[in-house]
């Protein structure tokens, strides 16, 4: 077994436990209180009853079980530009996978800019992560981060770094792909990147990945701009637009590519 799975397992096993230093890890964790906290933005745990909640559930169904061939493995979230939800998307989606009987889910904050995801999971700062691997190859059990959601782990980008857009494109970037899409046939890998128009490194992600969504803002996103960012990628990859913002009844929201009506989030 690799290293990365062998991480990978241990972090299934184990929790952190902030206030207790024997638990802690080396990749020191700053909490939102004494225990992590998972923010409201994770509406299938905050309101799973809600209309939005079993969007994300149909989301999963159409993604996991899909009318032709495999599902995907590694799976990209991204948008056209800055604040158009893909963060609170991709964090929901990672957390509804996990809910389900069979299936692990690695979230990876591959938004080497403006990492988001270790907020939503309750941690202030992780001066650790993704960064830190791709830099001085430090291994993944220093900086896989269990959540208190069962079956979900997400790898944090780490501190700032001077040149995101050549890590996130480097080769130790697709070996690292590559040994996740490879093994454990159970396990889903959903990586946040940063917005396709503003950064060059997310398409270069995207031709590594099995899958690709697109988050786009309703009433804000340029048809051009969107049409642009979906000839970037390959045709066989990308596999649909999600649409957030959307306001109808709720009669209407029994259908896929379906927004988020109550949520508009500013940040990535």
């Amino acid at each position: 077994m690799s290293r990365l799975f062998e991480a990978l397992e241990k972090a299934e096993k184990e929790r952190i436990e902030i206030g207790d230093q024997k638990k802690v890890r080396k990749n020191k964790l700053d909490s939102q209180g004494d225990k992590p906290q998972l923010s409201k933005e994770i509406v299938v745990f905050s309101e799973p009853n809600s209309v939005i909640a079993e969007e994300f559930r149909f989301l999963r169904s159409r993604i996991l079980r899909p009318l032709k061939g495999d599902p995907p493995k590694t799976i990209l979230i991204t948008s056209c530009l800055q604040g158009e939800g893909k963060t609170f998307v991709a964090a929901n989606l990672a957390a509804t996978i996990a809910k389900g009987f069979d299936e692990y889910v690695l979230l990876v904050d591959s938004d080497l800019r403006r990492p988001r995801i270790h907020q939503i999971f309750g941690y202030d700062h992780v001066r650790k992560g993704l960064s830190t691997h791709l830099m001085t190859g430090e291994p993944l059990e220093n900086l896989l981060v269990k959540t208190d959601i069962k079956k979900l782990t997400i790898l944090p980008a780490g501190d700032d770094c001077d040149n995101p857009s050549e890590l996130i494109s480097s080769r130790k970037m697709e070996e690292l792909i590559k040994e996740i899409r490879d093994r454990y046939p159970d396990r889903h890998v959903i990586f946040d990147s940063s917005p396709v128009e503003l950064t060059p490194e997310t398409f270069v992600l995207g031709n590594k990945v099995d899958a690709i969504y697109l988050i786009i803002k309703r009433a804000s996103t340029p048809r051009d701009v969107i049409k642009n960012t979906i000839e970037k990628f390959e045709k066989e990859k990308f596999k649909g637009i999600i649409l957030n913002g959307y306001e109808k009844r709720k009669r209407y929201y029994k259908r896929y590519y379906r927004g988020y009506s109550p949520y508009s989030y500013k940040g990535y």
